[in-house]
């Protein structure tokens, strides 16, 4: 895979450095051109490799990844060398490198050992090209994986938990004449065949139907065979041999003539991608109650908007559990064990009946939870409720007959689901053996970041692009990398590799996702791929496996254990290309990181390309900036006194991620890393004689930059400068910053997507009038995302216009003067994409407030907080349809809750927290009777309730 990254990086080269590398062009034309047919001819073999597990192309691919890394590392220097020597603009900055370049000073030189690489590649190349065809004509494997996941329409689970609701559903989707295809979507092993199969042969269904036919897809997709399966399923006038000899396009038109007079039920089981539906389609008819087709897939892209999408949900901890117990005692109650002292497991002990239980929840039991209960579920949470890993285990567990049999096996459920006839590792292997090539390596990486943890998003995407897994290729014309990023992950998502966890009221146009997980299981095969692969090492507490050979290496520490500096310092150089050290938890020790003899010695790191410190307390060594190939540096969340004055040497820096826990000093040189693309500050003293404010002047391509800092650190007269920035986070404290922001807005920065503005402490009142036309320019920009006016002065709102927070979608009001709150909401509810709304400790210039009916169409939070002289709040049926959560809190003289509330279908959840207890009762059942606005309320699943008790008495 590092055939993929360090072509990216070559093309990157030949575009940002062509002036500094004309006099070897050739030569690195001809290794980019050797590299991208491998590339091309192992996008066909990976899924050779992969089924086949063959060692020679192991050999082979450590070769290969050796050159690739070789020649861009050899590329990289050479540049950074050219561009000192030819008196650039980096040139003072590198004298004192001088020595680090004497392997390759002249392009004859480098010449010759690119040429050297090209011949090595030339011979890879002819090796490949010979062994492939023979992985072609001959893949054992091929016959065996496609019978082990061939399933029949006759074969039944003999126990089924967790989908009564989900059948009553589907059967429901069946008979709707308007659906002609439902997709069954979700990860493998969560049960889509086994719903599918009970859905065939409903009996509700069966006589719906004058034919019905079942047909296993696969991997191995062939469109003639799963054509020809299901006509031979069908009740045909004729003789079905002839089916067999025809051609595609012709089983195409016969299915479609045959579906077109009689009533079908058609199952195919396990499609893969879209394409092959699309091969598919024309065969069955588009009239919805002629034939209906139920597919079931992984990949959520098979299932068009047209389709029905059927998305299955994981077994809660009660499923698992009944699950589990019903396959563990499937016979009689095993025997205690002789002589053994050892208590033996009837089911009087699990706390259950001796037939099986019915579904419950933990609020219903009426007696403790018995300890063997306790072991399965413990078992079956590591399961992460996924029936397949569940069976597996219950198919284990019922040839254990004694309680410490079970403890034992819970101790080590991630090796005795490996024993389980490998049927998870086989199911949870296909999804990854088809992933495109391009996603395997971004899965792989995820594998770096601590068990069930939530990973940000957009620290994915940055370490992604640093690492040169994203192609420049795949960009559309006015897409970033960071857009084909947030794509990558949308398709891991698709094909249930990956859980993400959208932006629950704040997503945008560029920001759907806010954080993504990986199930465990799934992290489990993610892990062991990267092993086999030797894409990552991964190092805790626990594990201190060797390290020599990894070109990524992720370290998760407690702050408990003891990091040995002889356990870095073996070897004389590392290829290290990643190095996450990740804090865990709260304890945190004192680390030296980058000088002679510490911990990580940065001499021995000369490849790094990322260097993640996150959460811990670190003394940074100045020789980082020796790491003159580094593309990401971050030290969020990290206790460092002092960013060393190095960090200006840099030259391919593109991340700087200074998000601090504590003020961390900033020498003001970064304005000299040229090629740095997003910058992300908080808690700054920005330290050095050019001023206590960041010099940004000369970040041209600068895309991101977030100051968390209060007040913020940036020199604002530098960011109409920043020509390309895209995304803008800031704080604006006043009137002159104002000003360079609102331009900056409304026409300085036209290609600006998101702005996202916290304004504190200025006066917008009309007799104000530059401020009130700046924020008059702000509201009217189109990139305008998020705004916080904080002890702001305004009677309201400039005038809507037609344009005005076009894609506006957080707004929070605090603090401040007098305020028109009817004014306020009739501008606010014409905010087409609001979504989220905080309204804290304002005082409005009359009692009442209203909001109009179709006002707020897309909100879907409100908060409102210590309004002092709000008594009576109107909601007109129609306004807020998609409300989803309220929380009021401190406002001691709302009198009741709005009566159209009680037409928000969609709100899920009240907040009334201290809040006057009248106001709270009169929401409430009080012995059996409804109070005077329960039934405004009474539809809501989640209510809380929380007097304050300041008001009573």
């Amino acid at each position: 895979m590092a055939i993929q990254v360090s072509l990216q990086t070559i093309r990157d080269l030949l575009i940002e450095e062509g002036r500094f590398l004309y006099s070897v062009s050739d030569e690195v034309k001809k290794v980019e051109r050797e590299l991208k047919t491998i590339h091309c001819i192992l996008m066909d073999a990976d899924k050779w490799r992969d089924r086949c597990k063959a060692a020679i192309l192991g050999d082979w691919m450590a070769e290969l990844d050796e050159l690739a890394s070789r020649a861009e590392y050899v590329l990289e220097r050479y540049a950074i060398e050219v561009t000192s020597r030819r008196g650039g603009n980096l040139l003072k900055k590198f004298k004192r490198f001088s020595c680090i370049f004497r392997e390759c000073v002249t392009s004859h030189e480098v010449g010759e050992e690119i040429e050297s690489i090209r011949s090595s590649l030339s011979i890879l190349t002819g090796r490949l090209q010979m062994i492939v065809p023979d992985w072609r004509s001959s893949n054992p494997t091929d016959d065996h994986q496609y019978y082990s996941r061939l399933a029949f329409e006759h074969d039944f689970e003999q126990h089924f938990v967790g989908m009564e609701k989900d059948i009553a559903s589907l059967v429901s989707l069946v008979k709707n004449k308007q659906i002609p295809v439902i997709s069954i979507y979700g990860m493998g092993g969560l049960g889509k065949t086994t719903l599918a199969r009970k859905i065939y042969h409903h009996k509700d269904l069966i006589t719906c139907f004058e034919a019905r036919a079942w047909v296993c897809s696969t991997q191995q997709f062939q469109p003639k065979t799963v054509l020809s399966q299901i006509l031979k399923q069908l009740p045909l006038d004729e003789d079905n041999e002839w089916i067999n000899y025809l051609e595609l396009a012709e089983l195409v038109v016969k299915l479609h003539n045959f579906l077109m007079q009689k009533r079908c039920l058609i199952v195919i089981d396990d499609i893969w991608e879209s394409a092959h539906w699309n091969i598919l389609e024309p065969a069955f008819p588009k009239a919805s109650d002629i034939c209906k087709v139920i597919l079931t897939t992984r990949n959520r892209e098979v299932s068009p908007r047209k389709f029905c999408l059927y998305e299955l949900r994981f077994l809660t901890e009660d499923e698992g559990w009944e699950l589990l117990h019903k396959l563990a005692f499937t016979g009689e109650p095993p025997q205690a064990e002789q002589n053994s002292g050892e208590t033996s497991l009837h089911t009087a002990e699990l706390g259950i009946e001796e037939s099986p239980p019915a579904m419950y929840h933990h609020a219903e039991r009426e007696t403790e939870q018995s300890p063997l209960e306790a072991i399965g579920r413990q078992m079956v949470q590591k399961c992460g409720g996924l029936p397949l890993a569940i069976t597996v285990l219950g198919g284990i567990l019922c040839e254990k007959q004694t309680s410490s049999e079970w403890k034992r096996v819970n101790e080590d459920v991630d090796l005795y689901l490996k024993r389980g006839d490998e049927k998870v590792k086989q199911v949870l292997d296909l999804s990854y053996d088809a992933l495109p090539y391009y996603l395997k390596p971004c899965f792989l990486y995820l594998g770096c970041f601590p068990e069930d943890q939530e990973i940000d998003t957009e620290r994915l995407y940055l370490l992604w692009m640093a690492e040169g897994l994203i192609s420049s290729e795949e960009k559309g014309r006015k897409e970033t990398l960071r857009d084909v990023a947030e794509r990558y992950l949308n398709e891991l998502a698709s094909r249930s590799m990956v859980q993400v966890r959208k932006h629950e009221y704040c997503s945008s146009a560029y920001n759907t996702f806010k954080s993504c997980r990986l199930h465990d299981l799934i992290r489990d095969l993610c892990l062991s791929k990267g092993k086999e692969k030797g894409f990552l090492k991964l190092i805790d507490q626990t594990n201190y496996a060797p390290i020599h050979d990894a070109s990524r290496l992720a370290i998760h520490c407690d702050g408990t254990a003891h990091v040995d500096n002889n356990y870095f310092n073996k070897r004389e150089e590392m290829n290290l290309r990643s190095f996450l050290f990740l804090f865990k938890g709260w304890r945190r020790r004192l680390l030296v990181i980058g000088s002679k003899g510490s911990a990580i010695d940065f001499y021995k790191l000369k490849r790094l390309r990322i260097l993640a410190l996150e959460n811990g307390e670190f003394i940074l060594s100045k020789k980082v900036g020796n790491l003159i190939h580094l593309r990401y540096l971050s030290l969020y969340k990290r206790h460092v006194e002092e960013l060393p004055l190095s960090v200006f040497n840099l030259p391919y820096l593109q991340t700087l991620d200074l998000r601090m826990t504590v003020q961390i000093k900033v020498p003001n040189v970064i304005c000299k890393m040229k090629r740095l693309k997003h910058l992300l500050l908080k808690r700054i003293q920005v330290v050095g004689e050019y001023g206590d404010q960041l010099i940004l002047d000369g970040l041209e391509e600068l895309e991101t930059l977030r100051d968390e800092s209060h007040p913020s650190c940036v020199r604002f007269a530098d960011i109409p400068k920043l020509t390309n920035l895209l995304n803008l986070k800031i704080e604006v404290g006043t009137n002159v910053e104002l000003s360079i922001i609102a331009h900056c807005m409304s026409c300085g920065n036209t290609q600006l997507r998101e702005a996202h503005l916290c304004i504190s402490n200025c006066d917008f009142n009309p007799e104000r009038g530059q401020n009130d036309m700046n924020l008059r320019k702000m509201l009217m920009s189109p990139s305008l995302t998020t705004l916080k006016l904080n002890n702001c002065t305004c009677i309201s709102l400039p005038h809507y216009q037609q344009g005005m927070c076009a894609n506006l979608i957080d707004f929070t009001l605090y603090e401040g003067g007098r305020i028109d709150g009817d004014a306020l909401m009739k501008i606010l509810g014409k905010f087409p994409l609001l979504k989220r709304l905080s309204l804290s400790q304002l005082k409005f210039t009359k009692a009442e407030i209203k909001c109009l009916a179709a006002s707020f169409p897309q909100l879907k939070f409100l908060n409102l907080h210590c309004l002092s002289n709000l008594e009576r709040w109107v909601l007109v049926k129609g306004a807020m349809p998609n409300l989803s959560r309220l929380q009021i809190s401190l406002c001691g003289r709302l009198k009741m809750i709005p009566d159209g509330l009680r037409f928000i279908t969609a709100l899920q959840e009240l907040n009334s927290v201290f809040m006057p207890k009248e106001f709270n009762d009169r929401l409430q059942v009080v012995n059996g009777e409804p109070r005077e606005d329960y039934h405004k309320v009474c539809h809501v699943p989640f209510i809380t309730l929380y007097n304050d008790s300041r008001m009573e008495g």
